[in-house]
């Protein structure tokens, strides 16, 4: 479903702040795949997501997505393929729209715009099953603004507008980070849910070490622009925290050191 081959980045090329970020990423995802994706500051994973989203060219390489080369699309033509949940809460929805009409505006992605009614009555109808879903008790507030929601409930509607169209490809960028432990757990719950009943391929960054573990059937490890570890299937789901320590040292030989994911 998505192929990277040989994807390199730098920043500030030519001045003294010159950085590469990407070394000639090879990556592979099989459609249904669920990636984690892990690695300290820096590693390159951010950069990653945002080479695939096209948020940024690529100094070299290949990207692939269902068979169809998106390397130079822009940003805008990859968002018909491509859904995307942030890691702030305030992205990826329109604060002084109501629910329903960012619920309608995501429907319409990629499509062309006309001058017909925003929100028809069956489409009125199909957000209200859609939303009473997440049991955030939203469906009864369809018309409010999303900027009155908290953050929580914000990303699960971002969440379910980023799948409201199956989209080829999902890319979540530490989308649970900002929340607090409970409602972390709820947005990745959701998550999970969504990503099974639709069987999307998804690549996940995430902080949290015991989430890379269990969410997912592969995991993989970056460092330095360079993919490092990449696990699936049973010997992944046989991991623990230590053991990801233990590959990291080996592969970079370095100590891990990030206290944010480690007290993830």
């Amino acid at each position: 479903m998505l192929k990277l081959q040989k994807v390199t980045k730098s920043f500030n090329v030519g001045t003294v702040n010159e950085k590469k970020v990407l070394h000639g990423v090879d990556l592979e995802l099989q459609d249904g795949d669920f990636v984690t994706v892990i690695g300290g500051n820096g590693a390159g994973k951010s950069t990653l997501l945002n080479m695939i989203a096209g948020v940024y060219p690529m100094d070299s390489g290949i990207i692939t997505l269902d068979n169809e080369n998106i390397s130079l699309y822009p940003d805008y033509k990859r968002a018909r393929l491509i859904g995307r949940v942030f890691q702030d809460p305030m992205m990826g929805t329109a604060a002084d729209m109501q629910i329903i009409e960012n619920l309608a505006m995501a429907k319409r992605r990629g499509k062309k715009r006309t001058l017909r009614w925003g929100v028809t009555k069956t489409e009125h109808e199909e957000y209200y099953d859609i939303v009473k879903s997440l049991g955030l008790g939203l469906e009864e507030r369809l018309t409010s603004k999303v900027g009155l929601l908290s953050g929580g409930q914000r990303q699960a509607l971002t969440l379910l507008m980023a799948t409201l169209q199956k989209p080829k490809l999902l890319l979540l960028d530490e989308h649970t980070a900002a929340l607090d432990p409970a409602t972390s757990a709820k947005v990745l719950s959701l998550t999970e849910k969504i990503v099974n009943e639709q069987k999307l391929t998804t690549l996940m960054i995430t902080h949290n070490m015991k989430d890379a573990i269990d969410v997912g059937n592969r995991l993989i490890m970056m460092y330095d622009g360079h993919i490092i570890y990449d696990v699936r299937g049973e010997e992944k789901k046989n991991l623990k925290v230590a053991d990801l320590l233990k590959k990291f040292e080996e592969a970079s030989g370095e100590e891990f050191v990030n206290d944010r994911m480690l007290l993830g």
